[in-house]
């Protein structure tokens, strides 16, 4: 199992926007997404290999604004670009549980599992 902190209000996982003829993602979420990664890599071991199969917990901890599926998302795509997991389908990720822990202090708990054997 494996532990990962992360400190301070999670950014709900936001729609890409478009102009003409580019797309991009709100500077604000870009910026939490950014942050949210360096905080998971300092806390991977040295030669960190990505998770082919694992189930997440996530522990939401204090106040955050948006909804579950988006905060979660963004969670979820912090992990996949920080290396964390190979990806977020669900042949990767067979399970996912989400709680909200109240309190003053805002942030995310995640924990990964080892996920039990396909029959």
């Amino acid at each position: 199992m494996i532990e990962l902190v992360l400190e301070g209000r999670v950014t709900p996982k936001a729609r890409p926007r478009f102009t003409g003829k580019t797309t991009y993602l709100p500077e604000g979420y870009r910026q939490w997404k950014d942050g949210a990664i360096a905080q998971i890599t300092d806390q991977l071991p040295a030669h960190w290999q990505p998770l082919k199969r694992v189930t997440a917990t996530i522990h939401l901890h204090g106040s955050h604004r948006g909804d579950l599926d988006n905060l979660a998302g963004a969670i979820l795509d912090a992990l996949v670009q920080a290396g964390v997991v190979v990806d977020d389908r669900l042949s990767c990720l067979p399970s996912l549980s989400i709680d909200h822990v109240p309190g003053d202090r805002a942030g995310a708990t995640i924990l990964l599992t080892q996920p039990p054997a396909i029959a």
